[in-house]
């Protein structure tokens, strides 16, 4: 479960991490009283709350927004009304959003806070490893999204495996304090990390993101930013924060997929993925995006599930018509892969195959798998690796074209 901006930052700021003074607007008049209460005096930043990253580099839908971003620097009161009144009720657009966008009802007025570096700062669940990944990377102009710096620059992240500790140890804190190559301190850093590591545990988070922090001239660290993503199926500990769930911004198809206990996501235009598993849909996506084929969806199944819920979440692939054609790339385990296989069957059935489809299958009932689509008669094919179904796609969705 996602949440937004300023209600992440509400939460580091009840464990001790340092966030900017801050409030929330549904108006511009209400941005504009934010602002005089947040800070006597500007700059004051105001950024639209949407439940998806690079914001500052999105564009709005309407015109009268201009292309200025959804996080912007107003430098007087009524840059801040004016700034307020272009993004609220207005659908903005970024790399996560999709081609739609996504509507900004709300915005939070910040104070400016100025600082000499900033860095990204990230801890995720690696689920292979069972362990708990820290991340660490420099922000600048030229390369601040996360994405690219993985993507092309890796060496510039920084990524520590802490196991499953609770507190950063020595060694591990002077790793980070030797990239930062920054003027803060041993303890103020210690502290920062820990305080991270704290909301980590204690929600049950499977993603923490401050993308970015700022480091002042004094040493202080900041959080810019704030994300914080919650382990659906532990939300029953914590009541408090399932109340924040904004399901305004949802998709009706995410829903769906949430009712079922699996994970969708519309981007943009391309293929539809359907995979088992945060890191093979990551990896699937990436190999995808270096071969020229966007994404339009992906649709991420779990285990331990029936072949009717499988089937009613396939369809909310077959049924996106900005899908060109669809890869299945499963890797079984708790997930038998003879579900997925008659869940395809009885999609196609209902629904018809009209889109090529391309389907891998490695783990549990793989030859049952593969043997029941091979008797299906319906027109698709199947490979034994991620490369060389891409491939294919490509090249079906080529000639179809």
């Amino acid at each position: 479960m996602n949440i937004h901006e300023y209600q992440a930052k509400r939460i580091f700021k009840s464990f001790g991490i340092t966030v900017p003074n801050g409030l929330i607007a549904y108006t511009p008049s209400e941005a504009l009283e934010a602002a005089k209460a947040v800070s006597g005096a500007g700059p004051w930043v105001v950024k639209a709350q949407i439940q998806a990253g690079s914001r500052d580099v999105g564009k709005f839908s309407d015109k009268r927004a201009g292309r200025k971003g959804g996080i912007r620097i107003s430098k007087t009161l009524d840059k801040v009304y004016e700034n307020a009144d272009e993004m609220l009720e207005n659908q903005l657009i970024t790399n996560q959003t999709g081609a739609k966008g996504r509507l900004v009802s709300r915005v939070y007025v910040e104070e400016f806070i100025k600082t000499e570096h900033k860095f990204y700062l990230g801890l995720v669940v690696d689920r292979v490893a069972a362990s708990t990944i820290l991340l660490v990377a420099p922000v600048t102009e030229k390369d601040d999204a996360i994405v690219k710096l993985a993507t092309e620059y890796p060496d510039k992240i920084l990524k520590i495996d802490l196991g499953l500790q609770k507190e950063i140890n020595k060694e591990q804190l002077l790793l980070v304090k030797d990239f930062m190559h920054s003027l803060v301190t041993i303890r103020e850093l210690k502290a920062f990390l820990n305080k991270m590591l704290k909301v980590f545990y204690t929600y049950d988070a499977t993603m923490l993101e401050i993308n970015p922090i700022g480091i002042n001239k004094a040493g202080k660290i900041w959080a810019l930013d704030a994300k914080i993503v919650f382990d659906n199926n532990a939300l029953y500990r914590h009541p408090e924060i399932k109340k924040l769930s904004d399901t305004s911004e949802i998709e009706e198809r995410e829903l769906i997929a949430a009712q079922y206990g699996f994970q969708y996501k519309e981007m943009d235009n391309g293929i539809g993925i359907i995979v088992n598993g945060d890191g093979l849909a990551l990896s699937t996506m990436q190999q995808a995006a270096q071969m020229g084929i966007g994404t339009a969806c992906f649709l991420n199944l779990k285990g331990g599930v029936d072949r009717d819920k499988i089937t009613a979440s396939i369809k909310l692939i077959m049924t996106n018509p900005r899908v060109d054609g669809i890869f299945i790339n499963i890797l079984g385990g708790f997930l038998r892969c003879n579900l997925i296989a008659d869940g395809i069957i009885a999609v196609a059935n209902d629904l018809g195959l009209n889109i090529p489809l391309v389907v891998r299958f490695e783990g549990t009932n793989k030859d049952e798998a593969t043997d029941i689509l091979k008797k299906s008669g319906l027109f698709l094919s199947i490979v034994s690796d991620t490369h060389e179904g891409l491939v294919l796609l490509k090249d079906a969705i080529a000639e179809d074209l």
